[in-house]
């Protein structure tokens, strides 16, 4: 059966895993399932049709599966799912999606960390082994890719993507893509995140592939001819594939180089725009 505080309050109608703990003065709600060997510490607040995987330790202070902070929200029961070994720390809240629909709810996905007083807003999608620290916010509909490091203070715009393996220095606020395996830093592409890649097992031949492939974006004034150099110079290992197919689906356009930034030209890059 599962451990609750005295004084924690669990509608019955919330499925709890028999080995689930809940703290002190907690609330969760109907809707809510909790599974195994999932943690809620003090004063937590769980609500609405919120699914947390196995093995989770929640708060203390955390609130997750709160309604969505959209003026179009009706009310509506919506959803939220957590994989497992999810650490969300104190203060930190995690936002239900817009429509009721599941197949939109808000993910994240398995050993993700949420640190303190950080925030995911409605229909965000986070992949697995996620960091996010202190006071990192996620605007609405928000794509964040596998094995991400967003840092403290960093402001991401809404709907804007993340790919794999990007790392994201502190207090940044970008409002354009950031494509995979990019560091960013200064409001620009600064490089690769080369400990970010290597920590992960990438092989020698790709992590020399990605970075050639940034020295390209890097020395080039537009995206198409970017793009085309990479084809030319980098050989098409799947991680160039993955970068290449995030360039050409780009909907807001990729963060400009830093060295682009600080030359004077400025501005994200765009299938359409001019400069880089």
């Amino acid at each position: 059966m599962a451990q609750i505080h005295p004084t924690a309050l669990v509608d019955r109608r919330a499925e709890l895993a028999d080995d689930v703990c809940v703290g002190a003065y907690s609330i969760i709600k109907a809707g809510v399932t909790l599974g195994a060997g999932t943690v809620v510490h003090e004063h937590c607040h769980i609500h609405g049709n919120a699914t947390l995987g196995k093995k989770c330790t929640i708060g203390p202070a955390a609130f997750v599966g709160l309604p969505p902070q959209h003026l179009k929200h009706d009310g509506a029961n919506t959803s939220l799912i957590i994989g497992d070994n999810v650490i969300i720390r104190e203060t930190a809240t995690v936002h239900r999606s817009i429509h009721p629909d599941p197949d939109h709810a808000t993910r994240i996905g398995n050993r993700c960390m949420i640190m303190v007083a950080a925030h995911v807003g409605h229909d965000c999608q986070m992949g697995d082994d996620v960091m996010m620290a202190n006071a990192a916010l996620l605007g609405g509909h928000v794509q964040i890719g596998k094995n991400v490091f967003i840092g403290g203070g960093a402001t991401l715009h809404q709907f804007i993507r993340v790919g794999r393996l990007a790392i994201i220095a502190g207090n940044e606020s970008p409002s354009h893509d950031i494509p995979p395996f990019a560091a960013m830093r200064y409001l620009g592409l600064k490089g690769y995140n080369a400990i970010g890649c290597k920590r992960a097992g990438l092989t020698r031949e790709t992590l020399h592939a990605i970075r050639t492939a940034y020295h390209c974006i890097h020395t080039n004034r537009t995206l198409p001819a970017a793009v085309a150099q990479i084809r030319e110079r980098v050989p098409l290992v799947p991680e160039i594939q993955e970068l290449l197919d995030f360039l050409a689906s780009t909907r807001r356009g990729i963060l400009p180089s830093v060295k682009a930034r600080f030359g004077g030209l400025g501005g994200s890059i765009s299938i359409e725009d001019e400069d880089l």
